[in-house]
């Protein structure tokens, strides 16, 4: 059973072409997504303690990040050299929280005395401010500190020389935790504050490329479609909380898998939050469930009978389509009825091929192709038929709704109609000379810099070209996307990629 499942989870993963669940509920510090507004809350608070403010607070609600930043901040302290020291588990009050204080820091002592524990701490601090070096104290869910424990720490924090804090604190909790720091009997430690942040839910800009960024560093390529009006309501159903958004689309993904689509509508976010909130609707539910039983016991029954009572005179004399459905293969065959199978494999021989798609394939040398891909024209699905085409041939297949007049004379074009509206799609094959596999925040590759210099070729782009995904470029993509028509999905794919190839200001380039 348990085999069974890890099966399913990594075709479920290969099936959005993802290498990992890109929302995971547990805080994910690997991943990191930099909002503006998460830049600007480890900005200060990293230089708070590096400058050594002495004491900082982070309060917000639950599952807007709180523990993913402290684990950042404790990253980058790392890196510049600074000691830490980071306590998770707040049901330690008084002298024992100080205890585990001194653990985080490597300092032990078998004495539970305050006065005991407090000059080793005092004595590493010294130390460590003589070596040079600062010393940060990181508590989170500090909101269930009690009193006395906070004013232990306002007692940590009058360590210090005569210049300078021999550590530096950082609380992060709940709101709560400055309900407590208002009250008369910790006023002094109010006043201690030099840097108060709040952390705050996603907008629903900061939402769509979250949710792109994580898609996008877990391998997805932009396979994964999400309409506009989709994050609408993913905005509305999770608030912008980023915990009930990772939880969102986890399920969000899995009902797409299940319905066979990799694009997400209103329709998949609707269903999506059905089930996430089942509960409510349990009633009709089960009364779906129960006539859904009832009915499939009554096909089964009735295939049952029919297989039982082959020879009776009802079957020879009323057959219509919907009880040649309910006929046995045993019956079939004494009937000589015709096999479907059969029917469609005649169909396959009998299919012909238009000769504008002939004529497309054969101007490419690319003949041998003709039939599955005029079999993808008729599914409308072109994954498969396009990879294929590729790894032989290193001919990329582009798809687009609507096709510039100067593109349409440089390439060989064919048009298809989909269906009754006679909206048309056009097919045309290039050799790329760029191709972007992996697009988040941080990311460096020359593949990137190449993609920045073509979105400054069409004044998209007018900033420093280093090579490096940032907010600014992403924000280029999207508005590229967005002004010819495309899918805006946070991600410089195929189409994207030769139309900016293709723009009047890179073709020379």
């Amino acid at each position: 059973m348990k085999s069974d499942m890890i099966n399913e989870e990594l075709q479920y993963l290969d099936y959005f072409g993802l290498k990992y669940n890109p929302f995971p509920v547990s805080p994910d510090n690997v991943n990191f997504y930099l909002s503006e507004h998460i830049d600007q809350i480890l900005t200060e608070l990293v230089h708070g303690i590096v400058a050594r403010k002495g004491f900082m607070v982070l309060t917000g609600e639950i599952g807007l990040g709180k523990t993913t930043i402290s684990r950042r901040i404790i990253n980058i302290l790392e890196e510049k050299g600074v000691e830490t020291s980071l306590v998770l588990h707040t049901f330690y009050q008084d002298v024992e929280l100080l205890r585990e204080i001194n653990k985080d820091f490597g300092l032990y002592t078998d004495s539970l005395e305050f006065s005991d524990q407090i000059k080793v701490l005092n004595d590493f601090l010294l130390n460590q401010n003589r070596e040079g070096k600062n010393c940060a104290i990181i508590i989170d869910d500090a909101q269930n500190l009690n009193s006395k424990s906070l004013e232990l720490i306002r007692m940590i924090s009058n360590l210090e020389t005569d210049r300078e804090k021999l550590v530096q604190i950082l609380l992060i909790g709940q709101p709560e935790l400055m309900d407590k720091l208002n009250s008369t009997e910790l006023r002094q430690l109010k006043s201690r504050i030099i840097i108060k942040k709040e952390t705050r839910p996603l907008n629903q800009d900061e939402l769509k490329n979250y949710v792109l960024f994580k898609l996008n560093t877990a391998g997805n390529q932009g396979k994964t479609t999400i309409a506009n009006g989709a994050f609408r309501r993913i905005h509305k159903y999770c608030k912008g909380n980023f915990r009930g958004v990772n939880i969102f689309m986890d399920r969000c993904l899995y009902v797409a898998f299940i319905n066979n689509t990799t694009g997400i509508g209103k329709s998949i976010v609707d269903e999506t939050y059905r089930d996430l909130n089942q509960v409510e609707q349990g009633g009709g539910k089960r009364v779906f469930l129960f006539s859904l039983l009832v009915i499939l016991i009554l096909i089964i029954g009735g295939a049952f009978y029919l297989d039982l009572f082959p020879e009776i005179d009802w079957l020879h004399s009323n057959m219509n389509t919907r009880e040649e459905t309910l006929i046995s293969k045993k019956n079939r065959e004494a009937l000589q009825l015709p096999d479907k199978r059969l029917s469609e494999e005649k169909t396959q021989k009998e299919r012909v091929i238009p000769d504008a798609v002939v004529n497309f394939l054969s101007a490419y040398n690319l003949s041998e192709f003709a039939i599955p891909f005029y079999k993808a024209m008729e599914t409308g699905t072109f994954r498969e038929v396009a990879d294929s085409i590729f790894k032989k041939t290193g001919y990329q297949m582009i798809q687009l709704d609507n096709i510039p007049e100067d593109i349409r004379n440089r390439y060989g074009v064919l048009s298809f109609s989909f269906d009754k509206s006679g909206k048309e799609s056009y097919f045309l094959l290039w050799r790329p000379t760029i191709r972007v596999t992996k697009f988040y925040l941080g990311y460096r590759g020359k593949e990137i810099k190449r993609l920045e210099e073509l979105l400054a070729g069409v004044n998209q782009y007018l900033y420093y070209i280093d090579g490096i995904v940032g907010p600014r470029l992403l924000m280029a993509v999207n508005r590229f996307q967005e002004e010819k028509g495309l899918e805006v999905i946070g991600f410089p794919d195929e189409k994207t990629i030769f139309l900016l190839c293709n723009a009047k200001g890179n073709r020379q380039r």
